[in-house]
């Protein structure tokens, strides 16, 4: 009967640990869509590495496009610069699903469209406006052209950053597979011990 209550015990334990941690992480899981995790230093000192930022859609007439105080956009990734020329090495070949999470500094309207010039706060010059002029295996060389940025469609834009919770998206990057993990071993357990518990009742009957 005392190894029952100690199997109880450790039973409920397991429990409340596995519900603590869902707790913890089920915003990732829910909100993932709306829940971005900073994994560069472009934007520093507004946004750093291991932020996480909230960010919600936004229509384009009303998107603020200044090169200080201009809406942090959200994009879904390099493609389209890729195509417009800008040479994927400067982003360290980017995965095409990797988004990108800079300040609307310029906006422009063409055939209804609306076109915006973004820029990593910590960053020289504006999306797209560097290029090689020569490079070899000694050295680069290369132009920054401010006047020459890559005006990003809107409908590559996936929102605008509401605001962030500071080194929080570490959890995301590094933890959350390992807690999800731990839960389902956790469950496991859980299940083989009950079911041994229910047994030795019955044969204690």
């Amino acid at each position: 009967m005392l190894q029952k209550n100690s199997s109880d015990k450790n039973y409920r334990f397991y429990l409340g640990l596995i519900l603590i941690l869902l707790i913890i992480f089920l915003p990732f899981l829910i909100f993932k869509k709306s829940l971005f995790v900073i994994s560069s230093n472009s934007m520093s000192p507004t946004l750093n590495i291991g932020d996480l930022v909230i960010v919600s859609p936004k229509d384009p007439d009303n998107i603020v496009a200044e090169e200080n105080s201009g809406n942090i956009l959200v994009i879904k990734g390099p493609e389209y610069y890729y195509k417009m020329g800008f040479d994927p090495s400067f982003w360290n070949f980017l995965d095409n699903n990797t988004p990108i999470i800079h300040r609307a500094i310029d906006k422009k309207k063409i055939n209804e469209t609306w076109y915006f010039l973004t820029k990593g706060d910590n960053n020289r010059a504006p999306d797209g406006s560097y290029s090689y002029i020569n490079r070899s295996e000694d050295y680069l060389l290369i132009e920054l052209n401010y006047s020459n940025g890559i005006f990003i469609p809107e409908n590559e834009i996936l929102g605008i950053v509401l605001f962030k919770i500071p080194l929080i998206g570490f959890l995301n990057l590094y933890f959350l597979p390992l807690i999800i993990l731990l839960c389902i071993f956790f469950l496991i357990c859980l299940i083989f011990k009950f079911n041994k518990i229910k047994i030795k009742i019955i044969k204690e009957r």
